[in-house]
């Protein structure tokens, strides 16, 4: 069974915030909580445990009270007894997991490497009130996939984070910074990530100068004349990246990662890989043009198409090629 990463969020104060390094010392905010452990997977052994304790002594009594004993009472105990078993070994298995999630979350305060991610979000909204997990007015859960790489290796796992009223949630496509224990061979156990939406605009802004330009210089222009409508700028390979991820997310046949560029990668990248497969079709952007690698390796080849959809279809032929 694969190993699953637990994704603490925390939504920073200040941009400043954000890149803030861990500490052990009590000098900063704690790490965020580890979420609560499945209820049914920790007590559910209790259940079938009591009628098992009462047929067992019933078994035991039954020849010296003269009760009768039917024979299925044997056949009932020993269904009581697997699956007494059975959940008590989900029990066992739970609590290892916790002991290696908590043993993860300390690696992580003491000694921790940052990268830089992307978020997908798939769904925010509040919760019902009187449930047990009512949120103070105004609040909402966000709910989505985090992506970011470790030595080279993708790393995608779900999230969910409550959200203050007057605070700003992550949106789909923002950057986020990631800290994952030092020393980590492939998927990390526990990793913490800050997200700050000026933060996020900053590094967005960043990577890509002509978007924070092109509102100004459409503030100064003359007014266009009445009813002659002002032509939108082309989108760019950035815009084209973050659609063909956004369409890939809800593919129905392909596996889609969006990973946020890092110092060695300055381009957002789209991987597109069959279920369950290691073969995938890399999608980004080189010298200002759109680009792919098949899955069979060799150089980054022009990709001509614009449309995502038509990008999918392709990649999808390419990855079913024997």
């Amino acid at each position: 069974m694969s190993q699953s990463t637990t994704v603490l969020v925390e939504l920073a104060d200040g941009p400043g915030a954000v890149e803030r390094p861990l500490t052990t010392d009590g000098s900063g905010p704690a790490l965020p909580p580890l979420p609560a452990r499945t209820g049914w997977r920790r007590w559910a052994w209790i259940v079938p445990t009591v009628p098992t304790v009462a047929l067992v002594a019933y078994q035991q009594l039954a020849p010296s009270q003269g009760w009768p004993l039917p024979a299925a009472v044997l056949g009932v105990l020993t269904v009581l007894l697997l699956l007494v078993a059975v959940l008590a070994l989900a029990r066992y298995l739970d609590d290892r997991d916790a002991q290696r999630e908590t043993r993860a979350r300390d690696a992580l305060l003491t000694a921790a490497e940052r990268t830089t991610g992307s978020v997908l979000v798939d769904i925010t909204a509040g919760v019902p009130s009187g449930s047990a997990r009512e949120l103070p007015d105004g609040a909402a859960h966000v709910s989505g996939r985090l992506t970011f790489s470790v030595d080279h290796v993708p790393v995608r796992a779900p999230f969910t984070v409550p959200v203050p009223a007057g605070t700003d949630g992550p949106r789909s496509g923002d950057p986020v910074a990631v800290w994952y224990p030092r020393g980590t061979e492939g998927r990390p156990r526990v990793v913490l990530v800050r997200y700050q939406r000026a933060w996020a605009d900053d590094l967005l802004a960043a990577m890509h100068p002509e978007r924070g330009t092109s509102a100004p210089e459409a503030a100064t222009a003359d007014p266009s004349p009445a009813g002659e409508a002002t032509p939108s700028s082309a989108p760019t390979n950035q815009d084209l990246l973050d659609a063909l991820g956004r369409a890939g997310a809800e593919h129905p046949r392909l596996d889609t990662e969006l990973v946020a560029p890092t110092g060695a990668w300055r381009s957002v990248r789209v991987e597109l890989s069959l279920p369950g497969s290691t073969r995938s079709v890399l999608v980004f952007e080189d010298d200002d043009e759109l680009v792919y690698i098949g899955p069979d390796g060799g150089g980054a080849q022009s990709l001509d198409l614009t449309a995502p959809s038509a990008v999918l279809d392709l990649a999808e032929r390419l990855l079913r090629q024997d």
